[in-house]
């Protein structure tokens, strides 16, 4: 598959600090959803995710308009911090993801830095099956829930996955170290 170009959706970009390291989480929208859209579907899914994750704070949030190739900032419109516990450092690398495909193939991922555990029930790093975990389902059910917001990157409404992806992230394990 041909690569898109990346500024064929709307884009939110939101900045957090976890566990002594900033990243960024991104969701795209289309032209049927608005910024406020965007941002009250990011902020359900990080309370659905809050008790997964160590606390993290919201540094801040940009957007990026379709055909756009810079980010501008905006004031974020959901609350302040989310998660629990000061985490170790090393808790940065813990990641949990949700991913899924458009109908043309294009995959849709949304990833956040800070998960309390990197792994499941029986110690494997791998995946939380929604019919396994209740917050994992929340949040697959918010995603599942948004018009124009989650989309792919060309702007095609996305098929989530029954799962989350969990574990350690080698960079930033390796980035820690």
């Amino acid at each position: 598959m041909a690569p898109a170009a990346i500024n064929l959706t709307n884009v939110l970009f939101l900045d957090y600090a976890t566990s002594g390291e900033n990243h960024t989480v991104q969701i795209r929208y289309d032209g049927a959803a608005s910024l406020t859209d965007a941002m009250v579907l990011l902020d359900a899914f990080l309370e659905q995710l809050d008790p997964m994750i160590y606390v993290m704070s919201v540094l801040g949030a940009r957007v990026r308009d379709i055909g756009g190739v810079v980010t501008y900032p905006v004031s974020w419109s959901g609350a302040g911090t989310y998660g629990d516990g000061t985490g170790p450092h090393n808790g940065s690398a813990n990641y949990i993801d949700f991913v899924g495909r458009a109908l043309n193939g294009r995959r849709c991922r949304i990833s956040m830095f800070g998960l309390i555990t990197p792994v499941d029930a029986t110690g494997h790093d791998f995946r939380l099956a929604e019919s396994a975990d209740a917050n994992v389902e929340n949040c697959l059910t918010i995603l599942r829930g948004g018009t124009g917001v989650p989309v792919s990157i060309e702007g095609d409404p996305v098929n989530w996955y029954t799962y989350a992806n969990i574990g350690v992230n080698a960079y930033w394990r390796n980035r820690i170290r």
